[in-house]
């Protein structure tokens, strides 16, 4: 015994650095009569390490250092004041885990928001930060920039132990655009071309529709980007007007646009699936080395795998398992 854990309970808690705790439900039982984990509501069976865990998981790494990676494993982090805490998770449970502040949706949504002070004291403790791009010069910080503020690997460790929260990287999805689009939209009383339609709503062919719906299961609309051949990676909610272009085309989207957009979107601190043909796959790779494409065969057969991992949850965390391996060995290289 160490800080009351058994052998079984330290091996059961050592395999697990992220928080989330399975093993043998009689282990688990007596870790949690002993104050150290509770129940996981998001997943039945699973149970999330609290503050004494982490604390007696360290303890027992101090005093067995041939038996753990102790300059890997996590600490217990220091509770932040109030509103740097609030702060924090509440970015971790967005999707897109920014940080709201004052120039944020939720601002003028009338949702929670957090005032410049309280930004400056979260990118401080490391817990949040900018998304540097291609274009910067030198380091770029924040308060030069405005950029948005997301949570960094460590702001999410953060929420994990202190708000018990289940939040690990964004699960990106892109799809590929269509040939089969939504008419012009016109023009005004001017003559002046009306703004154009949301992305999402553009394309109406019966295979990027089968994308969508698979990319719908699979993330939430915040994180679903359209790879078009004219304008890169755009968000649904951009307008766009009806074009003729392919990738064979000169006026097609440069590899060099490609890299600009992923890393402002921050497609490196992201698990990322792509959902489309070969030809989109290779152009994105180059700038998302980590990226699961997992559809194959013409656009019959890729259909038919969207529309069996549209209504199958097991197939939809097999890919993104995949898309997280590819992450965690593309970052160590």
């Amino acid at each position: 015994m160490s800080h009351g854990l058994s052998p079984t309970g330290a091996k059961i808690l050592d395999a697990n650095d992220d928080g989330l705790v399975a093993g043998h439900p009689a282990a688990l039982a007596k870790l949690m009569s002993d104050g150290l984990l509770v129940p996981h509501t998001a997943d039945r069976g699973t149970h999330r390490m609290i503050e004494a865990g982490w604390m007696a998981l360290g303890a027992w790494r101090k005093e067995n250092p041939g038996r753990a990676a102790l300059a890997d494993a996590p600490r217990a982090l220091p509770k932040l004041p109030g509103r740097q805490h609030e702060a924090v998770l509440a970015a971790a449970r967005r999707p897109d885990q920014n940080v709201p502040g004052q120039d944020d949706p939720a601002y003028r949504a009338g949702e929670a928001w957090f005032r410049g002070s309280t930004l400056r004291k979260v990118v401080a403790s490391g817990y949040a930060a900018i998304r540097p791009e291609p274009h910067d010069k030198s380091e770029a910080t924040w308060e030069a920039t405005g950029r948005p503020l997301y949570l960094t690997k460590a702001g999410r460790l953060y929420a994990r132990q202190r708000g018990n929260i289940a939040v690990h990287r964004r699960r990106v999805v892109v799809i590929a655009c269509g040939e089969k689009k939504l008419p012009a939209p016109g023009v005004n009383e001017y003559g002046n071309p009306l703004p154009g339609h949301p992305a999402g709503e553009l394309y109406i062919g019966d295979y990027h529709r089968s994308l969508r719906a698979a990319a719908d299961a699979l993330t939430d609309s915040a994180l679903i980007f359209i790879a078009s051949a004219l304008h890169g990676l755009v968000p649904l909610d951009r307008p766009l007007h009806p074009y003729d272009v392919t990738l064979k085309d000169e006026e097609a989207v440069a590899p060099e646009t490609i890299r600009w957009q992923a890393a402002g979107l921050g497609l490196d601190d992201a698990d990322v699936i792509f959902l489309g043909g070969q030809d989109y796959a290779a152009l994105l790779l180059a700038s998302v080395p980590h990226l699961h494409a997992p559809l194959a065969g013409g656009m019959g057969d890729q259909r038919g795998q969207c529309a069996r991992a549209r209504d199958d949850a097991g197939i939809r965390e097999d890919w993104w398992k995949k898309a997280a391996t590819l992450h965690d060995e593309h970052a160590v290289r």
